[in-house]
């Protein structure tokens, strides 16, 4: 009889905390509901910063697909356009039972908030290395390129390592790919390092750089031999048949032919400094997103 009673009472206290348990998890969804809705009506009225922090109240109660939408929508409207960008992927990855509206929306947020966007390729040596981009860390592979992703414009990135000398740079994303950045960090005490070609790039660019200033020059010299030619061609100018203009016209003529000749000589030299110059080898990719992740969906 006991036995029974004991039974009886585990089953009956088995039933109350289901009971019990279910009301929470109704009691946490209607609270998700309610913040959503009220991100709602934020966002019809404009305010999107207030709708941005209703949403995300409404996705940490209750984590359903159709909340990042709206999420990713408010985002992008404040400026946060990683934390948009990674909302509305993760939504068209798992929309719940989207409708096609819905989907359409989310697509076309993805596309304005992505032209926001860029991203660059960063490899460091040595291992162990810590790099940051405006203060916010990147996480780095040994010997390998990772991409960071990240808003466009100008950044500060940032470079440490124990026993070596820091290192900044400002970086810029203007479009959707950026140049790469390849650090060696220099040990404390230790000389420069002249990665592979960089002294033949450099006197490539040199030559190159030489080659535009003699093309100027000849066409200085170029258009002073035509001017004076035509004072010494024209009857009743100061210079017509002189025989200094003439003289004149012959030295700045010459100057024009060997300043092109000097530019062609130069910029074809430099073109191949530059074009034969060794790169250095790059390493596998793996891939690195930096930072946490108009139309409404009105329910979930």
């Amino acid at each position: 009889m006991r036995t029974r009673l004991l039974l009886a009472a585990a089953i009956a206290a088995a039933l109350a905390l289901s009971a019990a348990s279910a009301g929470a998890q109704d009691d946490v969804r209607e609270r998700s509901r309610a913040a959503f809705r009220r991100g709602v009506g934020q966002a019809e009225s404009g305010d999107y910063a207030s709708a941005r922090d209703s949403f995300l109240e409404a996705y940490t109660l209750f984590p359903h697909p159709s909340i990042l939408l709206n999420l990713g929508i408010a985002r992008a409207h404040t400026g946060q356009w990683l934390e948009a960008e990674q909302d509305l992927v993760h939504f068209l990855a798992d929309d719940g039972g989207a409708r096609a509206e819905e989907l359409a929306s989310a697509r076309a947020e993805l596309a304005q908030t992505r032209q926001h966007l860029g991203s660059f390729r960063i490899r460091v040596t040595p291992s162990g290395s810590r790099a940051t981009l405006d203060a916010q860390p990147i996480a780095l592979l040994p010997g390998s390129f990772v991409d960071v992703r990240t808003t466009r414009g100008s950044h500060a990135l940032r470079v440490n390592a124990d026993g070596y000398e820091p290192y900044k740079k400002t970086v810029d994303v203007s479009g959707e790919k950026a140049p790469d950045v390849d650090v060696s960090l220099r040990a404390v005490g230790e000389a420069p390092v002249v990665k592979p070609g960089e002294g033949q790039r450099t006197a490539g660019w040199f030559l190159v750089a030489g080659a535009g200033v003699a093309a100027v020059v000849g066409v200085v010299a170029g258009f002073e031999a035509i001017s004076l030619a035509n004072e010494y061609n024209t009857p009743g100018d100061l210079n017509f048949q002189k025989s200094g203009t003439k003289a004149s016209g012959i030295t700045f003529r010459t100057s024009a032919d060997i300043a092109f000749l000097g530019a062609l000589a130069l910029g074809g030299a430099g073109a191949y400094l530059l074009l034969t110059a060794p790169n250095g080898q790059q390493g596998p990719q793996a891939r690195l997103v930096l930072g946490p992740w108009s139309g409404l969906a009105g329910s979930f």
